[in-house]
């Protein structure tokens, strides 16, 4: 059988992905990612140069496929923040894996300068437009929707006691999100 070196790179990948969304960069092994991708250690190098660069390539995936799944709808926060939500919910790692570049490694993976900046731009101009500045009420929508999996599992079952990630408890929180988002495009009274 021949050497599928493109199986090979996205075994990598999702390897990568898991790893440094577990410990981070400096927590990382490259033994352990070589060892889940059933990979010879030597390829992480020729494939990715080094461990930076294989984080770099392991966040752009990330929140490429982010992106790709959870566009940013200008014209709808409050629905944008509910599919965010299930989406974090459904992918931990892409969470994760955000919080581990911000504490570790902010420079790198994709920059989304540009695509932020176009979005809030249309975000003033149109029906979004409300009280608060594109910036700002993108930073809170965006922050409501990462709120479940960020609190503490002992806020969350302090209510009732039961597994905060029950298929109900989620809906009932999704549902509080978008209220949330709705109120916070509404305009000023």
């Amino acid at each position: 059988m021949a050497y599928d070196s493109a199986a090979t790179r996205a075994k990598l990948l999702v390897a990568a992905i898991e790893e440094f969304s577990t410990y981070g960069f400096a927590g990382a092994r490259i033994d352990r990612i070589a060892e889940s991708a059933d990979a010879n250690k030597r390829s992480i190098y020729v494939y990715y140069t080094n461990k930076e660069l294989l984080f770099a390539a392991a966040l752009h995936k990330v929140i490429s496929e982010l992106n790709d799944a959870v566009p940013l709808t200008e014209d709808d926060l409050p629905g944008y923040a509910g599919r965010m939500f299930d989406y974090l919910t459904q992918h931990p790692a892409a969470l994760r894996m955000h919080l581990w570049r911000q504490l570790e490694r902010p420079e790198l993976g994709p920059d989304a300068a540009d695509v932020y900046s176009e979005k809030m731009a249309r975000m003033t101009a149109g029906p979004a437009a409300g009280h608060l500045p594109s910036t700002d009420l993108l930073v809170l929508i965006t922050g409501l929707t990462q709120s479940w999996v960020l609190a503490p599992r002992d806020l969350l079952t302090a209510a009732d006691g039961d597994d905060p990630y029950r298929p109900q408890r989620l809906a009932e929180h999704r549902a509080v999100i978008v209220e949330a988002a709705r109120r916070l495009c509404a305009p000023a009274p």
